[in-house]
């Protein structure tokens, strides 16, 4: 293992999360002056931001430019180095403000930030008196985790060369597929951010037409395209009038979607985005569910709440952002279980949507029909195709080992939750919700209760859930191993 590589990497990193802070500072002068703790929120956000500066700075100066030697070891670990760097640093403003006293509590909201889970454990009425600044940094650690900060990264240093195709490789190992021979692979990067900066820009636009205030139309569009699902108001998206609720549901599922379709419809081709089976089988289980829910649910005075709350319940749960308008707890134990069920599937590969992703359940499918074929037919030929494309063995491989460690790591942290006395729905849910990247699960995790009442051991199993889930597994499985460690 090449450490001063690692520690050059981070050192870049830093800065660039040094970068992220003026933001939420120009927030606090703006809107909280008047609040007591305005004095603290400026200390918090410029001692973080000279942290990460000094820090970076004095990486880069110590171990200067290693970026062309990151490796395929060094990049795992710098990804989650990185996750785990940002996590830490990003935590600082929680302690110093005074929204919580605990390490494990401002560790736990930053991490379910960062990773896009939007679990929390403030009640209501701490989320509507956190400041501003605070509230606006707590959102905006989703959207940067939302596409990565490590695509952020490469996007923005084109010297990482080859080291940046190690990089996203390490990040997203099952999800979008970066060619190794473009002539720059920060390319790559460069469209996802363009294209996840430029919808963002569009919603926030939307929702302010829509009447929201442009404070709120920045948090929930961070929220929204990351699929987070974290809000500046207690009620959560409950808190708008309807047509505001319509633009959160139809910007979650573009969240969902694979972003590599939405470059093509952009580019006035709809026939990718038509023609892709996983998107296919993402928008039947969406509308599928929608129908069950509207049949079974009894929500709603009139036809069009009825939808738009069922609607908005199973866009939220399947593209894992975790925003809520209803308490979908309270519905029928069939609708309870699809939502259960719906935590696991997730959205689409590409997308910044957690879970198993549609792509592999349609890969489990498949390989369940040709092993069924085999039995009758044992000498038959039966390749496995993603849409026309063939998969090689090792691809599949991979996919189906990736659903045999998901279901362990979803069986171990229901095991954790039962363990500290939590009964089934609730110990199964939080770890589907926690390794989802989802937020509100069942039980006592559901859509209207908080995670704060977890012990500290629950909630430090659960962050690193979140991280796996958000690293797609491998990524953070493989340092455990005494592979990546010797040569």
């Amino acid at each position: 293992m090449n450490w001063r590589t690692v520690l050059s990497v981070l050192g870049y990193l830093l800065l660039i999360l040094a970068a992220c802070f003026p933001a939420p500072l120009v927030v606090t002068v703006v809107y909280d002056h008047s609040d007591p703790r305005w004095l603290r929120e400026v200390v918090a956000f410029s001692a973080t931001l000279a942290l990460c500066l000094g820090a970076g700075l004095r990486l880069r100066r110590r171990f200067g430019d290693r970026t062309e030697s990151v490796g395929r070891r060094e990049g795992f670990v710098i990804v989650t180095a990185a996750w785990l760097v940002s996590v830490l640093v990003g935590m600082i403003p929680f302690l110093v403000v005074g929204a919580t006293a605990s390490v494990t509590d401002a560790f736990f909201e930053t991490m379910s930030g960062f990773t896009t889970t939007g679990a929390t454990v403030f009640t209501a009425e701490a989320l509507e008196g956190m400041p501003r600044g605070l509230m606006f940094w707590r959102c905006m650690t989703q959207w940067l985790g939302g596409m990565g900060i490590v695509v952020l990264s490469v996007a923005i240093l084109s010297s990482l060369g080859i080291g940046g195709y190690r990089l996203l490789k390490a990040e997203t190992p099952g999800g979008v597929a970066y060619e190794r021979d473009q002539p720059r692979i920060t390319d790559a990067a460069k469209d996802l951010w363009k294209l996840y900066l430029g919808i963002s820009v569009v919603q926030v636009v939307l929702l302010k037409l829509a009447g929201t205030t442009i404070y709120d139309a920045l948090c929930h569009s961070f929220t929204t395209m990351s699929t987070g699902g974290f809000s500046p108001h207690g009620e959560s998206a409950a808190f708008f009038r309807p047509h505001v609720q319509w633009i959160l549901i139809l910007f979650m599922l573009v969240a969902g979607t694979n972003f590599s379709l939405h470059a093509h419809v952009l580019r006035g081709r709809a026939g990718p985005l038509l023609q892709s089976p996983e998107a296919r089988l993402y928008g039947g289980i969406v509308v599928g569910c929608t129908l069950l829910g509207v049949l079974v649910t009894p929500t709603g005075a009139n036809i069009e709440e009825r939808v738009r709350d069922v609607v908005f319940q199973v866009v939220t749960i399947s593209t894992t952002t975790g925003f809520a308008t209803k308490d979908y707890d309270a519905w029928p134990q069939l609708m309870r279980l699809v939502m259960l069920l719906l935590m696991v599937a997730g959205g689409c590969m590409g997308s910044t949507a957690g879970g198993i992703k549609a792509a592999r359940l349609l890969i489990y499918a498949k390989a369940l029909v040709r092993q069924l074929h085999l039995l009758v037919y044992p000498r038959s030929v039966r390749p496995l195709r993603a849409g026309d494309k063939l998969l090689e063995p090792a691809i599949v491989a991979n996919i189906l080992a990736f659903g045999t460690l998901y279901a362990f790591c979803l069986l171990v942290g229901a095991a954790v939750m039962a363990a500290c006395g939590y009964d089934l729905a609730t110990s199964a849910s939080a770890s589907a919700a926690a390794l989802g990247n989802i937020g509100p699960g069942l039980g006592g995790v559901g859509p209207m209760q908080t995670w704060g009442h977890l012990p500290g051991i629950a909630k430090w199993v659960m962050s690193l859930l979140m991280l796996m889930g958000r690293l797609e597994l491998f990524s953070v499985v493989v340092l455990f191993t005494p592979w990546i460690w010797t040569r």
